[in-house]
């Protein structure tokens, strides 16, 4: 699953009728109605703590969710994931993320 989703499908909820977002969230997860339906649910609801939310899932730290993003999908979507969350720029973003690799050696 996109570590990204949840976040995704919260911002879809904000602007989609839930029946296309539904439809959405199935499609990428091959989730069933029911449980589509309580993913979307949750997440409108934000009844879950991003802290409490395995990093795969888009919960975890931003440290986490770098070290995820890096791990699968490369250095440019981590400073992407930077970017988005913090408003740095990509310079800082590169940065904040090389600082990070220095301590984790």
């Amino acid at each position: 699953m996109d570590p990204l989703l949840p976040l995704r499908i919260a911002d879809l909820l904000a602007t989609t009728p839930k029946i296309k977002v539904l439809k959405e969230v199935r499609s990428l997860t091959g989730f069933s109605l029911e449980t589509a339906k309580g993913f979307c649910n949750a997440v409108e609801g934000r009844h879950f703590l991003r802290e409490h939310v395995r990093p795969e899932f888009g919960g975890g730290s931003l440290v986490s969710r770098i070290r995820l993003l890096q791990a699968n999908e490369g250095h440019s979507e981590a400073v992407g994931l930077v970017q988005d969350e913090t408003g740095m720029t990509s310079t800082e973003a590169h940065r904040f993320i090389a600082s990070l690799d220095a301590t984790a050696d």
